[in-house]
């Protein structure tokens, strides 16, 4: 029904204007601030004890703010461990050693500088709290197998049969466990985190030095 003018006498109220969101930015940098508070809050305080209003706290964020991002505790552990681990890892890429460089070579020049920058920023922390909380909490050690461990497994799977194909291994052992390869990091980060921390060891050190033991420089 419409009045003389031809008008709605039931006009509808004005649309209010819309507000603009969050720019890009400003989301990558507050998502930025929670991981890294995250990742402070569990080092220091375990996954058990670690607090979603500590963690907010600490990111000078709105508890409601960071649920937005992430909806539990196990979510934002699960985004540290994608954060902090996971591109540096994938930034090794498939092995791929030149056609003048052999694999022993190879893994010194991709692995050495990787575990060097996980040794001097915190993301070895990351490793010793899977050690000390995996057990009773499962998903912990799922999260990092998938973003950080398998990975590198993988890669040293692959580049131990790029050795044996070249006859720069003479035997399959590498390939069946390519767990010898890191097995001195493991060593070092409970060594430095939890046997002897006022004597810490170099994980990058011991590294080289298995890759040397396997592969022999070449004199």
């Amino acid at each position: 029904m419409t009045d003389e003018t031809g008008d709605n006498p039931r006009e509808a109220p004005p649309r209010k204007p819309r507000t603009r969101g969050p720019s890009p930015e400003k989301t990558a940098q507050t998502r930025s601030c929670l991981l890294h508070a995250a990742l402070d809050e569990f080092v220091e305080n375990g996954f058990a004890g670690a607090q979603m209003s500590r963690i907010t706290e600490r990111a000078g964020i709105a508890k409601g703010t960071a649920y937005r991002y992430f909806p539990t505790k196990s979510a934002l552990f699960e985004g540290v461990v994608a954060e902090f681990m996971a591109p540096l890892i994938s930034g090794i890429g498939p092995p791929e050693p030149r056609a003048d460089e052999s694999v022993g070579d190879f893994l010194r020049r991709s692995l050495i500088p990787v575990m060097t920058t996980i040794e001097t920023s915190r993301r070895a922390d990351v490793a010793r709290l899977v050690l000390a909380e995996g057990r009773n909490f499962p998903f912990i050690v799922q999260a990092y197998r998938r973003e950080a461990y398998d990975r590198t497994i993988d890669f040293v799977r692959a580049a131990a049969r790029i050795a044996m194909e070249r006859g720069e291994l003479t035997d399959d052992r590498l390939l069946r466990h390519p767990q010898l390869i890191f097995a001195p990091l493991w060593l070092a980060m409970i060594e430095t985190g939890i046997l002897v921390p006022d004597a810490p060891v170099s994980g990058a050190e011991l590294l080289a030095e298995q890759i040397d033991l396997i592969f022999p420089p070449r004199r």
